[in-house]
This record gives structure tokens, sequence and C-alpha cells, in this order.
């Protein structure tokens, strides 16, 4: 079973945020697929804010992993394997991933967001 949120371009996320939040805390990290431009790091952004992240939040797509203060954001689009070396950064944060498919990870408390295009709308659908 999985929830569905569709936005217009540009449209804040306001409803998948909430959503988001409202689970935060039994959350370790969400996990992101979807292709370019699907609104991955959009989403990131605005659950940063969501949740006090005073830092700007840009894509790690050149360095795969920035560390905030409470969030890390993981860009898995070239790495492939385990997030062993990570690991340490993960404490008491909430962890994102973009592009989870490519990696293997040992979270037990995830959820899975899937980002597409469609009918020139974003959607986001999240597994349960």
């Amino acid at each position: 079973m999985s929830k569905v949120f569709t936005f217009k371009e540009n449209e804040p996320l306001t409803s998948l945020v909430k959503y988001i939040l409202s689970r935060i805390d039994s959350i370790e990290a969400i996990l992101l697929n979807g292709e370019l431009g699907a609104g991955k790091t959009t989403l990131v952004k605005q659950v940063a804010a969501a949740i006090g992240e005073k830092e700007k939040i840009i894509s790690p797509t050149f360095n795969n992993i920035l560390i905030h203060d409470k969030l890390v954001h993981i860009d898995a689009y070239k790495l492939r394997g385990n997030l062993f070396p990570y690991e340490d950064y993960f404490e008491n944060k909430l962890v994102i991933i973009e592009w989870a498919k490519n990696i293997t990870h040992n979270f037990k408390n995830i959820l899975i967001i899937n980002v597409y295009l469609k009918n020139n709308k974003h959607v986001f659908e999240v597994e349960n």
C-alpha cells in the first residue's frame, strides 16, 4: 500500500512534508528514488526547513555526502555497495538518501519515496 502526493511545478510540498513529519520520530532514513529533475532535492530542502535545519541545502552530487546540523544528505547516484564508510555521521541525525536504489543499507526504520514526473506534475509515492 502506498500514499501518493501530486504537485504542480514550483508548488510547495506542504502536505507531503507534514506527512513525513508525522512519522519523523519513528524513521532513521528517508530513501528517495526517481529520475533527474523529479523533485528529490526539492523535497530534501523542504524537509530540512521543516525540522529547523539552518544550513543551505544543496545537492551533494559531487561530494556524495553533506553533513548538516540536523540531517545527513547523501547522493548515491555514483555510489555502489553499502554506506559503511559514512555511518559515523548518522548518529542523532535524519539521513536522506537520493538514488537510494544504488546502495545497500542497515537502516531498520525507513520511509521509501519514489519520485517521478507524470502529466507535467511531480508525483511522490510513499511506500508504507
